[in-house]
């Protein structure tokens, strides 16, 4: 019992913070938005040290909640790295310059999966939905 109560001491030094820096306030230099009515709604903030975001809402045709906006902040480097995103019924997906890309697949799709694209495909088209 000695044992585990001292590995976890030794574990729980180990684990603090080694290099205490003094924390940077960081000021909002703008905020805005509109009030929310429904699905309506539009939210914009920006901080002095480069951090900037706005978001949009609204209702799609079929009264679903859509929303759009971006997230800006600045890299070691210095630049800028902005981030477009939207959120719909097809989910969230996310744009930006800096995320990976997708590999082509070197292979082709087997013939057993092709079909059962195809068929699920089909069964959409005919206005089957799960």
């Amino acid at each position: 019992m000695k044992l585990i109560i001292f590995a976890a001491l030794v574990a729980f030094a180990a684990a603090r913070p080694q290099f205490e820096e003094e924390a940077i306030p960081v000021f909002v230099i703008r905020e805005e938005s509109d009030p929310i009515e429904g699905a309506n709604f539009r939210h914009e903030f920006e901080a002095d040290n480069g951090l900037s975001q706005s978001m949009v809402g609204s209702a799609d045709e079929n009264g679903a909640q859509v929303m759009t906006g971006s997230y800006s902040f600045p890299l070691p480097d210095g630049t800028i790295a902005t981030f477009n995103w939207v959120a719909d019924a097809l989910g969230f997906r996310v744009e930006s310059p800096l995320l990976p890309v997708s590999v082509v697949a070197e292979h082709p799709v087997p013939a057993h999966a092709q079909e059962q694209i195809d068929f699920s495909n089909a069964q959409q088209a005919a206005g089957l939905v799960w």
